[in-house]
């Protein structure tokens, strides 16, 4: 590629940056999606705050789509109890969304595995990817059942597990994406896989370890690190006193 062409594309994916911020706040979505992806493609070696862009863009892209599944999947259950005569047109929207949440979440993928993970510079791109393919195998658990469901908790559980070794291994106690990594399987063990005690296992060894670097952290003055273990503690205290009351 001669230095004029390069520069060219250098120009044109700042400017497809811009414009994916641009579409965040305009909430056009899928414009913002796509104009990540094609980013993405002209070079694939994204800084922190690209990464962050790109979770965004597919946060808000998947987040009016699940509200509506959950809210069609209670009306659906609520009218087969009722036996009406509306619940094959429910299920008709409710696959429609099913399917192209689906689609979403497959294009997501793809990106992670054939461009991003290949082309991750430092662990913590790599734990931010696999936390994301995690998060986003967990999103279709929420919305299937029998065999597909334990299909998508096993693939969630099995990136979770990776980007955890790998945090383990390379990112210190109160790094945000090791934090993050843990509040998020913490979250997947409680509501998708409803192990409670798993949940607050995870989140009590997360606190536990993330206080021993406290001073370092009010130093450091790492406000998102810090508002992510207070979210490790409220949930850890919230669940223990759930445990506790059932119980009792």
């Amino acid at each position: 590629m001669s230095q004029e062409n390069e520069e060219q594309e250098i120009n044109k994916r700042e400017e497809l940056i811009y414009l994916s911020k641009l579409y965040e706040k305009a909430e056009r979505y899928p414009d913002m999606v796509s104009a990540i992806n094609k980013f993405i493609e002209i070079d694939p070696k994204l800084t922190k705050n690209e990464r962050n862009i790109l979770s965004a863009g597919y946060k808000n892209i998947l987040l009016e789509k699940r509200a509506s599944w959950r809210l069609l999947n209670t009306m659906e259950k609520k009218e087969t109890k009722k036996k009406s005569a509306q619940v094959p047109s429910i299920q008709e929207i409710k696959n429609h969304i099913e399917a192209e949440t689906k689609k979403i979440i497959g294009d997501l993928h793809i990106l992670i595995d054939q461009y991003l993970i290949p082309n991750a510079e430092d662990p913590e791109s790599k734990v931010f990817y696999l936390r994301l393919k995690g998060d986003h195998f967990r999103y279709l658990a929420e919305m299937t059942k029998d065999k597909e469901y334990e299909k998508n908790i096993e693939k969630a559980e099995k990136e979770y597990k990776e980007a955890f070794q790998i945090a383990e291994q390379n990112l210190t106690y109160i790094n945000n994406e090791r934090v993050g990594l843990i509040l998020n399987i913490a979250v997947f063990y409680y509501e998708v896989k409803g192990d409670k005690k798993q949940a607050c296992d995870v989140a009590k060894k997360g606190f536990e370890e993330a206080m021993k670097c406290l001073d370092d952290l009010e130093k450091l003055k790492c406000k998102d690190a810090l508002l992510l273990i207070q979210l490790l503690k409220e949930n850890l205290v919230f669940w223990s006193n759930e445990m506790n009351e059932e119980i009792y």
